[in-house]
Parts: structure tokens; sequence; C-alpha cells
């Protein structure tokens, strides 16, 4: 038997395993592999020790996406935004290929970066402020508000402080997923609310893991607005091993049932409580929920899409212990199996009383919360 060396090719990179075969970038003395069963059959010595070399084949993307954040610095006004434009699409790319899974060191550059260039973008500033005054001057007579941009994520949002009867409380405010990463007001107002995403948020909220969450309405467009949760403390600033890897576990397995992602460290945490709170997610596209292998998924694999201290947690947690874990959760979650979609029905009738047309794969509520009950169910029998 054959023993070689398989490394990535650049500094700071993580193991090789963690590029999809599809995506490998395979070379052998100089000379590209295809990706196969058996690449190296062709080759008729191979001596002890030798290497291939391994590395994610869109690292040009990569090459092309810094390029372009560094040229915005370079112009205004069109040019700008359309390098920005770009340049987003490519971080789409690299985020669903897990090019920063493998290349951890470079996730501080693209979160500082992929920032910038969608502020560049965002437009919906002033929406999100009348939409907030309109829905706090409401629920809050007498209160004043503060705003500041939000900061973090690439969905464009904004940092509300409402002052009333001399307490202060902080919301944060931000776009429907589909609505993107670049959108104007405009945009917003083309993309109705996305059903799943609204129920998801809902969900959350009454089984205790997520915030406290609004849906505003201002002149066409729908926004989500959630309560800042006491206490939240992210996931790799958790001091306490037995709780992080609870809120670990836990975040991914519900990850599972729900279809959510990006739950990146500032979007999981701890609450005051001491458990699981997710603060922040987006709905998968798609509309199949239903995860066919979710016992073996849990228990065995490690699907998180984030390349953060919860990838590296859960893959050090052996499948007894997440059961265990995952009993307990689950018969705290145990509404799952038994919700409707009454819990956004005032949200919906009030959307519809404005004219707002949901498209057939946001408005198939129904058949999401079909999908997240049988997850739910298979998990359940499997954890007893």
């Amino acid at each position: 038997m054959v023993w070689m060396l398989i490394r990535l090719v650049g500094d700071n990179i993580a193991r090789p395993a963690s590029i999809p075969p599809k995506f490998q970038h395979l070379q052998f003395r100089n000379e590209d592999l295809p990706i196969v069963k058996n690449p190296l059959s062709k080759f008729e010595e191979i001596e002890f020790g030798e290497e291939i070399h391994v590395k994610h084949s869109f690292l040009d993307h990569w090459q092309t996406y810094l390029e372009h954040f560094e040229e915005t610095k370079n112009y205004k006004n069109k040019e700008r935004t359309t390098l920005a434009q770009t340049a987003i699409e490519i971080s789409k790319l690299l985020h669903e290929s897990k090019f920063f899974v493998a290349y951890t060191s470079f996730t501080t550059t693209w979160a500082e970066s992929i920032e910038q260039m969608t502020r560049l973008l965002d437009r919906t500033s002033v929406a999100f402020k009348e939409s907030a005054k309109k829905f706090f001057n409401k629920k809050f007579p007498n209160s004043t508000l503060n705003f500041k941009e939000k900061t973090g994520g690439t969905r464009s949002g904004i940092v509300v402080t409402v002052t009333c009867d001399g307490k202060d409380t902080t919301y944060f405010m931000k776009t429907f997923h589909q609505a993107g990463t670049s959108c104007s007001y405009s945009s917003m107002k083309r993309h109705p609310p996305d059903l799943r995403e609204m129920f998801a948020y809902r969900l959350l909220q009454i089984i205790g893991v997520g915030p406290v969450v609004f849906f505003p309405y201002y002149e066409g467009s729908t926004t989500i607005l959630t309560e800042k949760v006491k206490e939240f403390t992210e996931v790799d600033k958790i001091e306490d091993v037995a709780l992080q890897k609870k809120v670990v576990v836990e975040s991914y397995l519900l990850s599972l049932i729900l279809g959510i992602r990006d739950l990146n460290i500032g979007n999981i945490g701890s609450n005051q409580q001491k458990d699981l709170a997710i603060v922040d997610f987006c709905v998968t596209n798609g509309v199949n929920f239903v995860e066919r292998k979710i016992v073996n998924n849990f228990l065995n694999k490690n699907n998180f899409d984030v390349p953060d201290i919860s990838h590296e947690t859960l893959a050090n947690i052996g499948h007894e212990e997440r059961r265990k874990i995952a009993k307990d959760a689950l018969a705290k979650w145990s509404q799952i199996s038994t919700i409707t979609s009454d819990i956004i029905s005032d949200e919906k009738r009030e959307l519809r009383k404005h004219g707002i047309v949901f498209g057939n794969a946001t408005d198939d509520v129904e058949s999401y919360i079909e999908d997240i009950k049988l997850n739910y169910n298979s998990i359940f029998l499997a954890s007893r």
C-alpha cells in the first residue's frame, strides 16, 4: 500500500477533507489530476512519501473577489457599484462551495470586506427608519427612537434603540433573506416576504430559542424586527464547556429539523437562562425540507456551513453525547410536532390586506411545516 502525505497548498489552510470533492484541485508531480476514484492509476511507480497537493478550485475566485474589493476604493458611483455587485456574487459562490470552511484564515478579511461592499449598495436606510417610526409610534406612542447602522452580516439592516418610560430596549431590523445582500428599497418591494422564514422566526420564539419577533410593513415592503436577547453570549465567548457543547449541538439539530442556515458565531449563543439562543439565521432555498438521513447526519456528521468554533466543537462531540443532548432538547421543543401556521395568521392577514401577493415557493408554508414535523418526529423517535 502506497503512503502519501496529502496537504493543501497555501498558508493557514484547514483539512483537505473539508473541501467537497467536486471543488478539489489535485496535483501530483506538477500535473493536474482528475477527480476519479483512483487518480494515480496512470503512474507506474510512486515513491514513498510523495505528496498530492490539494487546493480549492475556487482559489482564483477569491483573488478576483479581493481585487474587486480593492478596486471599489478607486472608483465612485456606477463603476464602484458594479464592482461591489460582482464581488458579492463571487462571495456567494465561495460560500456555497464551502471555500471558507477550508480556508478559515480568510474569514476575517471576507467578513470585513463584504460588510463594506454591502453598505455601498445599501439604499434602504431611509425606508428602514420610516418603517421603524411607524411601527414603534403605534406600539409605544410616547417613545423616542435612536438609530445606527447594523454591523456584521450580509443582510441590510439597522439597529433601533427605543426609549420608553425611561427604559431602553434594542431591536434589530433587517430584510428577508430572499431580498438579497445588495438590495435597494425597490428590490425589497419586489421580493415578497418568505412565509417559511417568517414561520421559522415565530416558531423559535415560541419554543424559547429565538428572540421576540415582529414583521413591520411599510409602503409595500416587509422587514424582520427582533428584540435584543438579554445577556446574549456568543458561542465562542461561552466559558462553560458543557454549555458551549449544548449550544452547538442544539443549534446543529435545529438546522437539520428546520432547514435553517447561517448559524455563525455572531448568530448563536446562550441567553440569560443559560439556554440556546439563535438571534439570526436564514431558511434555505428549495421546496423539500425533509432530511432523509437526519439521524445519521445528526449523530455522525458535521454539516455546519460556517468555519468557526461551532464546526470545530461539533467535530469533537461523539454520537452518544449528541444523543443525550438531543433527548433533553427535543422534549423542550415538543410544540414542533403540533405547531400550525396559525402562529403567523395575523401577519398573513395584515399583509394580504395591504395587497402583498406571495409566490408559490414562499407561500407553501404548509408543506414546510409538514416537512419539519417529519424531521422532528424522526429524530425524536431515534433519541428515545
